[in-house]
Formats: structure tokens, C-alpha cells, sequence
């Protein structure tokens, strides 16, 4: 698999920029969807900037992940979501064109956002 089309410091730097609104995401989708899961942050090829619009940030559970990233299991994003706990922290992933993606997982302060 290739390397993202975006350095850890640069997903970091999205994280933080917007880490009220995908925490706010990630908790509302656990509670309307009562399953654990992850905010996908989709990224382009181009015009990669720490402001996300709408249809690039989405709640996706758990049950639904294979759909998105058929090697969720091997690279390590099914553990970190059995072990989280989604009422006080959040995992994110970061996806791009190629198929590539990141996970990390991070404590949006305070929490639970709204």
C-alpha cells in the first residue's frame, strides 16, 4: 500500500483544527447509531487544508467499516475500536483516493462535545 498524501503532522494539524466538530460527529453518531465506530475524513489529492467540509467528515460504525476499508483487521483499526471507549474518546480515519488511510485515536477536550 502507498504512503497517505499526508504527513502525520499534517493529519495532526487537521485533528486539532477540528477536533470539537469530530468529536461532536463521532459522539452523536454513537449515540443515534448505539455502536462504536470512527469519523472518516475524506481527503482529496489536491487542496488539502485543515478546514473540512461537510461531506468530507462522516461517522461510520463499526459494522460498516469493511465497506470502506477492506483491511481494517490487519492494519490494527479493529482493535483500537473494541478498545476505545466512544464516551469519552474518539477515533478518527483518515482516507484517500488511492485506499490509503490512517487511524488515530485522541480525547477531545471537554467531552462530549456538542
Amino acid at each position: 500500500m502507498s504512503a497517505p498524501l499526508e504527513s502525520k503532522d499534517e493529519q495532526f494539524a487537521v485533528i486539532e483544527a477540528n477536533a470539537d466538530r469530530i468529536g461532536a460527529i463521532a459522539y452523536n453518531g454513537y449515540m443515534q447509531m448505539g455502536e462504536k465506530g470512527t469519523v472518516v475524513i475524506l481527503r482529496q489529492l489536491d487542496s488539502n487544508t485543515t478546514t473540512l467540509e461537510d461531506w468530507q467528515i462522516k461517522f461510520r460504525p463499526m459494522s460498516q467499516v469493511e465497506n470502506m476499508l477492506s483491511d481494517w483487521k490487519h492494519v490494527g483499526l479493529q482493535d483500537m475500536l473494541i478498545r476505545y471507549n466512544p464516551e469519552v474518546s474518539v477515533i478518527c480515519t483518515f482516507l484517500y483516493p488511492s485506499g490509503v488511510h490512517a487511524s488515530y485515536h485522541f480525547a477531545p477536550d471537554p467531552f462530549p462535545p456538542q
